[in-house]
């Protein structure tokens, strides 16, 4: 009956401790590293190309008009106070 039971091995738990905290370390290391690169790809790298797209046709003097003539500016004259 001795040969149809094997023993289990005893677990090695010396050091245990230590190579968890190494792979742990490791893993955070590799994912966070992934996820800021695919963060600044997918968010900062579009959103700073947005803003480079919106200012190259923007005309400020423009807008400023329209706004003035809306009357969103109490200290501007609106447009038929002025002429």
């Amino acid at each position: 009956m001795s040969s149809a039971v094997a023993k289990i091995a005893k677990p090695v738990l010396r050091g245990y401790h230590l190579r968890e905290i190494k792979r742990s370390v490791i893993l955070a290391t590799v994912v966070s590293c992934g996820i800021s690169t695919a963060w600044y790809y997918l968010v900062n790298k579009a959103r700073r190309d947005n803003y480079v797209n919106f200012y190259k046709n923007y005309d400020a003097e423009a807008d400023f008009q329209r706004m003035k003539a809306a009357g969103v500016f109490n200290c501007c004259k609106e447009a038929e106070e002025e002429e």
